[in-house]
């Protein structure tokens, strides 16, 4: 029974993890969409320019931390699953880690990004 009660606090904070993670994205993308707008219409300064490339690539390098860590955590599971680790409550346990490992580099992201930049504005 303490399995399913780690497992429905699992999905809680995985939930919780999502809501901030989409929350900070989207506080991020209306602090920086002036500068974006005015960097992809031409009129932006070098320096706006140049901190557009830099998000992108922040993003890109992201992206890849997380495909990896969340690859590294899918041959862990695999590994359990193929020891004896397979029960419903473990699978289920299994695969919240592969996802929140998978999520971890683009949350920390986005919530370091909005709280700069809300810091700075405000």
């Amino acid at each position: 029974m303490d399995d399913i009660f780690a497992l429905n606090r699992r999905l809680a904070r995985s939930w919780w993890d999502m809501t901030e993670a989409t929350f900070a994205a989207s506080a991020t993308i209306a602090a920086r969409l002036p500068m974006i707008a005015a960097a992809a219409s031409g009129f932006g300064s070098r320096r706006a320019q140049r901190e557009t490339q830099e998000m992108v690539a922040e993003k890109i390098m992201a992206a890849a931390e997380g495909a990896q860590a969340g690859a590294l955590q899918t041959a862990k599971a695999t590994l359990k699953v193929m020891t004896g680790e397979n029960d419903p409550t473990a699978m289920a346990h299994h695969m919240f880690d592969v996802a929140d490992a998978t999520m971890r580099p683009a949350r920390r992201k986005a919530c370091a990004n909005a709280r700069r930049l809300w810091s700075r504005s405000g």
